[in-house]
């Protein structure tokens, strides 16, 4: 029976058994199991029991079809999608038989189809089998399995055609079904590795780049759907109000439209609320109490409710389009953060939870569809793009708003509550948001607990990540014991590790160095410690402690502050700039530890040699290039010129046949011709041995 939730403002199916339970503590038993170990791809089990002798559990909402049904209405799926679907049901018939033996014996009908974007679905455990206990025929299975997982590896590589993946061709739809029903139900515990190496087969056929959408006949059907008013009567419900944008609904959230304020031109959400006589009268009263606090503006960290109309027997609402991207955007892109990423979200987050506290609204759940990082770019924005491939520590700046007021999504169990990771209460508790929950969402963050579909290692050293999952799983058992964990204590804890981790490095210094010099400039550290004591190396020479508890030496002094660590100079916010010699030295204590930044590096060189080491090859190079040019000063000598002996002699006429002198060049005005007498011939003087005389001239002989 489908039922609403009024504690809790969600919809619930309640599950009543005809016959009373032949073992019922193999039933209490798998009802433990199933509320100690939750996970995003199982159904929430939220209360179980017997009634005037009568046996029952309740599950949570899953706002989709039967894969059954899905499939039964399909005579031919695209190739693609046949991958896609398979894939993520054997994702959830893993996670179930981890967890616990409580496998439906109609698998098909127990998961449901959820849609969750243009081209992605979503496959999620709704039912289980809890009347027997853990099933004894395992051995049995595992053959049966192997030829059933043979046969749907084999039925796949034929419609490939032999490729590398699978084309754009249609399935046949019964076959498909009739060999993945017998691959899910032969699923045992014993075959959990046989599962996944069947899940990564097929995930290699599936083509890596999808174009366009699903198409409309192979939509799954949303289950709520039919309950509530179409998108048509929406619009005609605000026309005066709102001018909806477009018609076409986003298949991740399809209760909601984007419309256009008409009086002051803001971007809105558009929902219809859901009426008494399904949900009672809390979902209106708590919404009535978001559209006042947001008239008063006091609480910047929630999102505004700008309008609550109700006419023609439907109440919409409308809330103010958030210029950012929520938290599940960011991890479907980045799939996983870093350790010091995460720590920055949920410094930021504990704000924003504090303003949540101080506003008196109550919700009972925060998807991480309804936390988003306000940037001040739409979520369409190029510019929004890159910074979802940029690390955290790397945006401008960024602050974190919460969606308090309850909507169909949430209610309808659509996206991803970080609370399916701690144990189920029966009621509601004050101080829901606490360091337990803080830890189950830390765990999506740094890819602990990944998010569906999305396989991989997160970033990050390993150690870090093994001392952030024991914080984590020691949160989520106090909470199962009972002991609630502020967040203020849980951020602090949280702090002392990343802090442990930045100071002290895994490799040991070498004992060739007892001072512990400054490492190279390229792999140096930077403490965040508030006290400079928690750098000695005594703290960690101690009796062995957990990491949780940290290393700092027990003082009267505060421990560091969260917004201390987050402006403070460590390698996540390190800006690449020169460290101050001078400030290092006079804050450090007399004796020298090698966490401390006192002496300079061993490659450091005085600038007067480097100037003097300059100018000296400058020279040297010079010479060696002057000598073999052949202009060096030493290479010069003297050169004594002879003096011309001057030759007056008429030259005779040039004979015919003669080369022609050259002409001369142009001259003054004529002189006055002046006859002058033949001189005798010269006679050649006598030669002598000096050899400064000039040599004899053959020029007359020549002409």
């Amino acid at each position: 029976m489908l039922a609403f939730d009024t504690l809790k403002q969600e919809f619930v199916h309640c599950h009543v058994l005809l016959e009373p339970l032949a073992d019922k503590a193999a039933f209490e038993e798998a009802c433990r199991r199933l509320q100690a170990h939750g996970h995003p791809l199982l159904s929430r089990l939220l209360d179980s029991g017997e009634d005037e002798g009568n046996p029952f559990y309740i599950t949570g909402n899953v706002d989709g079809e039967t894969l059954r049904s899905y499939l039964a209405r399909q005579q031919e799926i695209p190739g693609w999608l046949a991958v896609m679907i398979a894939c993520r049901a054997l994702e959830a018939v893993i996670a179930l038989v981890e967890n616990t033996d409580c496998l439906p014996e109609n698998v098909l009908n127990g998961l449901r189809v959820v849609q969750t974007g243009s081209q992605q679905v979503q496959i999620q455990m709704a039912d289980y089998r809890l009347l027997t206990g853990e099933a004894a025929k395992a051995k049995v299975l595992k053959p049966a399995f192997e030829k059933s997982a043979k046969l749907l590896r084999t039925f796949f590589q034929e419609q490939s055609g032999g490729g590398p993946t699978l084309p754009d061709q249609l399935l046949p739809g019964a076959d498909f079904m009739e060999l993945l029903a017998a691959c899910l139900a032969a699923a045992a515990r014993s075959v959990v590795t046989a599962l996944t190496d069947l899940k990564n087969a097929l995930q290699k056929l599936a083509p890596d780049q999808l174009t366009g959408e699903i198409p409309t006949a192979h939509k799954p059907r949303a289950l709520l759907a039919p309950h509530f008013a179409s998108y048509q009567e929406v619009a005609r419900g605000v026309v005066n109000l709102i001018r909806i944008q477009s018609q076409r609904l986003d298949m991740a959230n399809p209760y909601s439209m984007r419309g256009t304020l008409t009086k002051t031109g803001r971007t809105v959400l558009v929902e219809q609320v859901p009426p008494p006589r399904l949900v009672g009268s809390s979902v209106r009263a708590m919404d009535d109490q978001g559209l006042a606090l947001a008239k008063k503006r006091e609480f910047p960290s929630l999102i505004p409710m700008v309008l609550l109309h109700e006419g023609d027997e439907i109440t919409c609402l409308a809330e103010e389009l958030v210029e950012g991207v929520s938290l599940a955007d960011l991890l479907r892109e980045r799939r996983a953060l870093s350790v010091h990423e995460a720590y920055l979200v949920l410094a930021g987050l504990d704000g924003a939870l504090d303003s949540l506290e101080k506003s008196g609204l109550d919700p009972k759940r925060l998807r991480l569809e309804d936390i988003f990082l306000l940037t001040g770019f739409p979520r369409e924005d190029a510019r929004t793009a890159k910074l979802l491939l940029t690390k955290l520590n790397e945006w401008p700046a960024f602050s974190i708003v919460l969606r308090a007021h309850p909507t169909l999504a949430s209610m309808a169990g659509r996206g991803l509550d970080p609370a399916v990771l701690l144990p189920t209460i029966k009621a509601p508790r004050p101080g829901l948001w606490n360091g337990a929950w803080l830890s189950a969402i830390g765990r999506f963050l740094v890819g602990l607990a990944p998010l569906p579909g999305h396989t991989g290692e997160p970033p990050g050293e390993r150690r870090e990540r093994e001392a952030l999952a024991r914080l984590f799983d020691e949160e989520i058992h106090r909470q199962r014991e009972g002991k609630v964990c502020l967040r203020e204590d849980f951020l602090a804890r949280y702090a002392r590790i990343v802090q442990h981790h930045e100071t002290v490095k895994p490799a040991a210094a070498p004992a060739s160095e007892p001072l512990g010099l400054q490492p190279k400039a390229g792999a140096r550290t930077r403490t965040i410690s508030a006290d400079p004591a928690a750098n000695k190396p005594t703290a960690l020479e101690g009796a062995p402690q957990a990491l949780t508890s940290g290393f700092a030496p027990v003082s009267e002094k505060p421990t560091i502050g969260f917004a201390e660590l987050l402006f403070r100079d460590t390698s996540v916010t390190e800006s690449g700039g020169r460290h101050d010699w001078a400030k290092t030295a006079a804050d450090a204590p007399p004796t020298i530890n090698p966490g401390e930044v006192l002496l300079p590096p061993s490659e450091f060189v005085p600038f007067w040699l480097r100037a003097a080491v300059f100018l000296g090859g400058s020279i040297v190079i010079g010479a060696i290039l002057a000598h073999a040019s052949g202009d060096a000063f030493w290479l010069k000598r003297p050169v004594i010129k002879a003096v011309p002996v001057e030759n007056t002699a008429p030259l005779p006429a040039t004979k015919s046949g003669a080369r022609p002198l050259a002409p001369e060049p142009p001259r003054g005005p004529a002189a006055p011709q002046i006859s002058v007498p033949t001189l005798p011939p010269e006679t050649p003087p006598a030669r002598s041995p000096s050899l400064l005389q000039p040599p004899s001239s053959t020029l007359k002989q020549d002409l």
